[in-house]
């Protein structure tokens, strides 16, 4: 196992990054579409699309089954344009920043979203296979900070045959950045299974990016998890001992 986040400056040569958001889950344990709940100013899943526009990415793919995201990207994606769509509408700062552009951004429709988190993965491979390396990101994790994603994109450009995971240090969780060589045995992945059984495989290729707080890891799974999140936001001094509690 490795760490990383170095430097990579800029080439015509440089290993192109993908980004797919797996915006098609059924929230079933938060009750109803958590996607669409606000935390922060914003819908929870439109914080990890900013986050990922914000990255440098080379391409970004949300795949989901619902027309209010699909119709919530359009909108945004025109916003950034420089439409008379105001970003504000958006952006609780009032302001959009993105280092994509537009045309970078599309929508994948999900007509399977019974076949489990594969069916996502599946579908935003199948409109990457240009990239040299996939980047998959869950849509409940509202603390993740573009930095976390720069400094795994720029540890995968300087080598680019690295599984990067994002860590805490004591556990890992997402995203995740799966190298182009592995893009076929992800292909074949069904029902449920994630990349998890991928890494497995290969451990020493895995590469871990320690985020800054263990905050950026959190999933929002529950009402629970969702109110916590919302009462202690990173730095306000909420105990391990609660954390765990919530988010177990």
């Amino acid at each position: 196992m490795k760490q990383g986040g170095a430097e990579n400056p800029p080439g015509k040569n440089r290993p192109r990054i993908a980004v797919v958001l797996m915006a098609s889950g059924s929230g079933k344990r938060y009750g109803k579409n958590k996607l669409l709940e606000y935390f922060g100013g914003r819908p929870l899943f439109a914080h990890a699309l900013c986050r990922a526009a914000e990255s440098g990415a080379d391409s970004i793919c949300v795949v989901t089954r619902y027309p209010e995201i699909r119709e919530y990207v359009e909108r945004w994606k025109n916003a950034g344009a420089g439409s008379s769509v105001d970003p504000g509408a958006f952006e609780e700062s009032g302001s959009f920043v993105s280092s994509a552009e537009p045309g970078s951004i599309r929508v994948i429709w999900n007509d399977h979203p019974e076949r489990g988190i594969s069916q996502s993965l599946r579908l935003g491979l199948d409109a990457q296979r240009e990239a040299d390396g996939c980047c998959f990101m869950v849509c409940d994790q509202p603390m993740l900070k573009t930095e976390t994603l720069r400094r795994m994109f720029r540890a995968f450009r300087e080598s680019p045959d690295d599984i990067c995971v994002c860590s805490d240090g004591r556990r890992r969780g997402n995203p995740v950045l799966f190298p182009k060589d592995l893009f076929r045995e992800l292909m074949q992945l069904n029902g449920d299974s994630g990349g998890r059984q991928i890494m497995k495989k290969y451990p020493q290729r895995i590469r871990e990016i320690i985020v800054e707080r263990p905050e950026e890891l959190y999933d929002i799974d529950s009402a629970e998890n969702m109110e916590f999140l919302r009462e202690h936001p990173a730095g306000s001094g909420h105990t391990d001992e609660n954390t765990d509690r919530v988010f177990r």
